[in-house]
């Protein structure tokens, strides 16, 4: 068994699955995780769930274990806005990769990034989660900062260039 967190609209379980699911996040079904943590955005107590099933709808951003990442990549920090999460992480990509050109876009539902953090945007008391690996659900993010052009990637997002800094 596996460890992951999903983060939903409403909250975050965190639990157990079933190896492969955390190597390849899909929205098909319900996930099913055991000894499951719930963590309310409404400021309740935490709790002990049992077993339980977050329908694949629920599934906004995913946290697995740290990985070895397998490519030689040159990496793009990305800002992300998902329901009432901002995500902070880095995008690998293929050197020489120009997103407007290249033949490869993102075949399932996740665009993993590393090196991150989500956080609650109207709650700076909840705290940070700073995570080593993050798949995004590309479906549902809503605002991407990023200097890569990346509307394949999260179809439906409000694309926005990083502000740079005046030179003094």
């Amino acid at each position: 068994m596996e460890q992951l967190e999903i983060f939903t609209p409403s909250g975050v379980v965190a639990g157990s699955v079933k190896d492969g699911l955390v190597q390849s996040p899909d929205l098909r079904s319900p996930v099913a995780i055991e000894r499951a943590r719930w963590y309310p955005h409404d400021g309740s107590k935490p709790e002990h769930r049992g077993s339980v099933l977050v329908p694949p709808d629920d599934v906004l951003v995913v946290t697995t274990p740290d990985d070895e990442p397998t490519i030689h990549a040159n990496w793009f920090s990305l800002k992300l806005e998902i329901g009432p999460y901002r995500v902070v992480g880095r995008l690998p990509t293929p050197p020489g990769f120009d997103p407007a050109k290249a033949l490869a876009r993102p075949g399932g539902a996740f665009v993993t990034l590393r090196d991150g953090f989500v956080e609650l945007m109207n709650r700076p008391d909840a705290g940070i989660a700073s995570r080593a690996v993050i798949h995004i659900n590309r479906y549902v993010v809503e605002r991407v900062e990023s200097t890569l052009m990346l509307g394949f990637f999260f179809p439906g997002a409000k694309l926005t260039a990083p502000e740079v800094a005046p030179v003094a």
